[in-house]
């Protein structure tokens, strides 16, 4: 049981989302220091899921939706504000833009990446079904804690090894000769990702 979840952990982490072009966009644009922190603030934010799920929070979000649909639709707004900052990139203004993303903290990147997976809702429906699938009201609390942190090793492994891979001196020079291209191809994915949750928030 125990590497089965760790695989679904890997599996949830190598799907395509927010999470993933965020640490991307930091890893490019900052380098390894700004990748890794990024991916260290989605493992965090995975934390509060774990720990609202383990502690029976989701009862709350089950009888009560309209909660949930206000996570989905500040995921949405969040998403669609780093979409338009990505989308509105401009080739002349890449040195300047460059300089910008250097002197950016890690601390700033550690923040983007625990508000995008904190405000994505695909996260608290992974674990709503991971739970719900392998664990039962006869399953001990600290074994229901150990699945979430297998959960929360595998995705932080994953992004903190797609930080250091993407971060190298070669992608980062492709990176930077078309940077506005990258930022706005960026951008338009998170819009998309946002407009779709904000859809589901409204039909729900």
């Amino acid at each position: 049981m125990y590497l089965e979840i760790f695989l679904i952990g890997i599996l949830a982490a190598l799907s395509p989302g927010p999470d993933f072009v965020v640490v991307m966009k930091n890893s490019l644009g900052m380098g390894r220091k700004n990748g890794m922190a990024a991916a260290l603030g989605i493992a965090s934010a995975l934390i509060v899921h774990v720990s609202y799920t383990v502690l029976g929070f989701t009862i709350i979000l089950e009888k009560w939706p309209f909660v949930f649909n206000m996570i989905k639709l500040l995921g949405a707004v969040y998403l669609l504000w780093l979409g338009f900052q990505g989308i509105r990139s401009k080739a002349k203004s890449n040195e300047l833009h460059i300089g910008q993303l250097l002197n950016r903290s890690a601390g700033q990147s550690f923040r983007e990446g625990f508000l995008c997976n904190i405000l994505n809702p695909k996260s608290a429906l992974f674990f709503l079904s991971i739970f719900s699938q392998f664990i039962g009201h006869s399953t001990p609390e600290w074994m229901r804690w150990i699945y979430g942190g297998e959960i929360i090793l595998a995705v932080g492994l994953w992004f903190i090894l797609l930080a250091i891979l993407i971060s190298n001196h070669y992608f980062r020079g492709i990176y930077r000769k078309y940077m506005h291209w990258f930022d706005r191809g960026l951008g338009v994915i998170l819009i998309i990702f946002a407009v779709t949750i904000g859809v589901t928030a409204f039909s729900s």
